[in-house]
């Protein structure tokens, strides 16, 4: 059961209409009874969710005529993607407010080939580290995650499932200070679809991160599951979002 109030429950519900494309801007809500009885609540909550949603400018109200969409809402519970900085995936989930936790799939030794040999030229070994995160224990982001053998020579003995890969990187001297991220949007790898099961494409992030010495540290593959990722990107001088 959700520990949200009542009135924010409807809010919610109202915003994801919006978002999902059942109520477009210009559509006229049902009135306050109507609320009230299609979702068995009184009505002095209905008219707070409504006001709280008209403050956000979400609805406009028109006297004499109802309740109209003024505008397609932002997700807050979603992760803004590319624009948080150097900061671990379960910071991020816990400063949204949201429950985070994670499981280790695999920590692996191996050669560098192909893209790897690419990303870490001079490594004649790294490590992968493969992870699962979880927002309010739902999968959210599946993470292949290489660090370089020669800076990080105990990996397997670090517990990344219950400590931070940043807070080891940061004990080790190598923490990344800058970080370079591409986006793409493509299908989830089959053989990943058993931990997430996800029907459409998501959002697939390649992260460089580099330490104070401008050294490459740290070279992640991550997917991100669309229900709670969103992100930013400027062209020509114009900004957007995406959702």
């Amino acid at each position: 059961m959700s520990e949200k109030p009542i009135y924010v429950q409807l809010m919610d519900s109202i915003k994801k209409k919006i978002q999902d494309g059942q109520l477009q801007v210009g559509d006229r809500l049902v009135s306050e009874r109507e609320m009230s009885e299609q979702y068995g609540i009184n009505r002095m909550t209905v008219r707070n969710a409504l006001k709280k949603l008209q403050e956000e400018g979400v609805i406009e109200t028109k006297r004499g005529s109802g309740n109209y969409v003024a505008k397609v809402p932002y997700v807050e519970e979603k992760l803004e993607l590319g624009r948080a900085g150097v900061y671990s995936l379960s910071a991020q989930i816990r400063q949204k407010g949201m429950k985070s936790s994670r499981k280790t799939l695999s920590l692996t030794k191996i050669k560098p080939e192909d893209k790897l040999k690419e990303v870490f030229p001079n490594e004649d070994y790294i490590y992968e580290i493969i992870r699962l995160s979880y927002i309010n224990d739902e999968p959210y982001a599946l993470q292949k995650v290489y660090i370089p053998c020669s800076k990080f020579e105990d990996a397997e003995r670090f517990d990344f499932e219950s400590f931070s890969l940043y807070d080891y990187m940061d004990d080790m001297g190598h923490r990344p200070r800058t970080m370079v991220s591409y986006l793409r949007i493509d299908s989830l790898p089959i053989e990943y679809r058993k931990y997430m099961d996800i029907e459409r494409n998501v959002f697939i992030f390649d992260y460089h991160g580099y330490d104070e010495n401008r050294e490459l540290v740290e070279y992640t593959i991550s997917y991100h599951n669309p229900k709670y990722s969103s992100f930013k990107y400027v062209t020509q001088g114009l900004k957007f979002r995406s959702q």
